[in-house]
C-alpha cells in the first residue's frame, strides 16, 4: 500500500458509519462496566468524585478500545472492520502505541471543537482529519 496510486482515503461516510458501531460497542463495554462498580459499590456512585471518576474512566474506555484493536486487530476496530477501512501510518511505517493515544487526544480534542475533527474532511482534497495531520496517520480504504 504504499504506491499513492492504490491508496484510496475512507470517505467521511464510512468514517462516521465505522464510528457509529464503535460508540455501540463501546457503550455496552461501559454499561457493563458501570454495573459491575455499581455492584462492587453496593449503591449507585453518588458523590461528585465518584461521578467524575466515571466520566474519565468512560475516556479511558474510548482511548483503551481504540488503541487495543489498532495495535492488535492490525490496524481496525470492528467497525472499521465493516466498513473496510484501517488506519495506517502517512510514513509507512509501524504505527506505536503512543501515537495511537496521540491520534485518540487529538481525535477527541478536535471533535469536542465544534466537529471540526470531520469537518475538515470536507474542505480538503486528501479527506484527512486534523487528527490524522498532527498524528501522522490516514485511514485507508482496503478492498
Amino acid at each position: 500500500m504504499s504506491n499513492s496510486d492504490t491508496e484510496t482515503r475512507a470517505s467521511l461516510l464510512r468514517r462516521l458509519l465505522a464510528l457509529l458501531y464503535d460508540s455501540i460497542l463501546i457503550i455496552g463495554i461501559y454499561m457493563s462496566y458501570v454495573i459491575l462498580i455499581t455492584y462492587l459499590n453496593g449503591s449507585a456512585l453518588e458523590s461528585q468524585v465518584e461521578k467524575l471518576f466515571l466520566q474519565f474512566s468512560f475516556i479511558f474506555f474510548i482511548f483503551l478500545f481504540y488503541c487495543y484493536f489498532w495495535k492488535f486487530n492490525n490496524g481496525q476496530t470492528l467497525g472499521m472492520q465493516v466498513w473496510k477501512i484501517k488506519l495506517f501510518s502517512s510514513e509507512h511505517k509501524e504505527i506505536s502505541i503512543l501515537r495511537m493515544i496521540y491520534r485518540c487526544f487529538l481525535s477527541l480534542f478536535f471533535s469536542l471543537l465544534f466537529l471540526s475533527n470531520f469537518a475538515f474532511i470536507i474542505f480538503n482534497r486528501e479527506r484527512k482529519t486534523l487528527g490524522d495531520y498532527f498524528s501522522k496517520t490516514q485511514l485507508l480504504r482496503i478492498y
